[in-house]
C-alpha cells in the first residue's frame, strides 16, 4: 500500500498534530492507569453476564493497553496498514485507479492528519484483528473532567462499552472475514459486495461525495454492522452498570448531551468534513434497535443477530426492528 499511504509518515505526522491532553502529575497518570487496568477487568465480567453472548471466557484473555493519544495514532496506522496489505496486486491497482480518479489520491501526510483527528477524540476502541483493547488515558481523563464525572465510575463506564465490543468478537469470530470482504469488494469495482447491508446511507463526508453506488452500498452495509455494534455496546454499558455505577444517570446524561452539541474547533470541522460524525448517528440508531429488539425478545434473541452475516439487520432494519424481528424471528414476533 506503499505507493498510496506511507503509514510510517502518517504515523509521524498524525502524533505530530496531535492535541495535548490535559495536564497530570505524575502520581495522577499513575492512578488513572490503574484505574483503567482495574475497570478493564471488571468490565470483561459484567459484559459477560449481561449479554448472555457465547464464548465469554474467550474474551477475557485478549491484550489491553493504557496508551497515550500517540499510541492511539500510532496503533491505527499500523492496523490499516495490517488490513490492507492483504490485497492482491490487482485490488491495489484498482483502489490507486478509483483515488485518482476522484481526485484524492492520500498521501502520508494526508492520512497522518486523519490519525491526528482520530487519536484526539477517541476514548478507547477494540482492534478485532489483532485482538487488542485500547484505552486512551488522556481522552478518557479529559471527558471525565470536562463532565464532571467520578473517576472510578467513568473508567469503568467507559471499559464497559470497549469490552463489549471483545466479547461481540469473540462470540462471532467470522465478522472479521466479513470486514476484510468488504474492504476489499470497496476497491474490486464489480458487483461481488458481501450479502447483507442495504441502501446507501447519508452523512458520509468526503467519503461519501466521491463514492460511486458501488462504494456506497459497500460503506452502507459497513454502516449497518458497525451499529450494531456500537449500538449494542452503548446499550450494555448502561444495562451491566446500572448496579454498580452510582453516578451511571448522570454520566449518560451528560455524554450524551456533549454529543448533540456541535463544536467548531478545526479538529470537530475535520471529523465533520470526513464524515466521522456519523458515528454517532450509529450509536443513536443501533441503541434504539438493541432495546426495541431486547425488550420483545430478550437478550438471547437480540443476540440471534450475531449469529452469521445474514441476520445482520440492515440499515433500514435498524430503523424498523419489526422488520428484522420478522425476518430472523418471526415466530417471536407472531407471539
Amino acid at each position: 500500500m506503499s505507493e498510496i499511504i506511507d503509514w510510517d509518515v502518517a504515523a509521524r505526522v498524525g502524533v505530530a498534530l496531535l492535541r495535548p491532553g490535559p495536564k497530570l502529575t505524575a502520581p495522577e497518570r499513575a492512578a488513572a492507569v490503574a484505574r483503567l487496568r482495574i475497570a478493564a477487568g471488571r468490565a470483561a465480567e459484567l459484559v459477560a453476564e449481561a449479554s448472555r453472548l457465547p464464548e465469554a471466557e474467550a474474551a477475557t484473555h485478549g491484550t489491553t493497553l493504557v496508551v497515550d493519544r500517540a499510541g492511539v495514532v500510532r496503533a491505527n496506522a499500523a492496523s490499516m496498514a495490517m488490513v490492507l496489505s492483504g490485497l492482491s496486486d490487482d485490488e491495489m491497482s484498482r483502489l490507486t485507479a478509483t483515488l485518482q480518479a476522484a481526485g484524492a489520491k492520500l498521501t502520508g501526510t494526508g492520512a497522518g492528519l486523519v490519525m491526528a483527528v482520530i487519536g484526539t477524540a477517541i476514548l478507547g476502541q477494540y482492534e478485532p484483528f489483532s485482538d487488542r483493547l485500547l484505552l486512551s488515558a488522556p481522552t478518557i481523563e479529559a471527558v471525565r473532567a470536562e463532565i464532571g464525572a467520578s473517576p472510578d465510575d467513568f473508567a469503568l463506564w467507559v471499559c464497559l462499552h470497549e469490552q463489549t465490543h471483545r466479547h461481540q468478537f469473540a462470540a462471532a469470530p467470522w465478522m472479521r472475514d466479513y470486514m476484510r470482504e468488504m474492504v476489499r469488494s470497496a476497491v474490486s469495482r464489480d458487483d461481488n459486495a458481501p450479502e447483507g447491508g442495504g441502501a446507501a446511507v447519508d452523512g458520509l463526508g468526503l467519503v461519501g461525495a466521491m463514492a460511486d453506488d458501488h462504494l456506497k452500498a459497500v460503506i452502507s452495509q459497513m454502516t449497518a454492522l458497525m451499529s450494531l455494534l456500537e449500538g449494542y455496546a452503548d446499550m450494555l454499558m448502561d444495562t451491566s452498570g446500572a448496579a454498580v455505577i452510582p453516578s451511571l444517570p448522570s454520566i449518560r446524561a451528560q455524554v450524551d448531551q456533549r454529543r448533540r452539541v456541535k463544536k467548531y474547533d478545526i479538529a470537530s470541522l475535520l471529523r465533520r468534513a470526513f464524515g466521522f460524525d456519523a458515528k454517532i448517528d450509529q450509536y443513536v440508531v443501533g441503541k434504539s434497535f438493541c432495546e426495541t429488539v431486547s425488550r420483545k425478545v430478550g437478550m438471547d434473541g437480540l443476540n440471534i443477530a450475531f449469529t452469521r452475516r445474514d441476520t445482520i439487520p440492515t440499515v433500514d432494519e435498524l430503523r424498523h426492528p419489526d422488520s428484522w424481528l420478522a425476518r430472523c424471528l418471526p415466530d417471536a414476533l407472531a407471539a
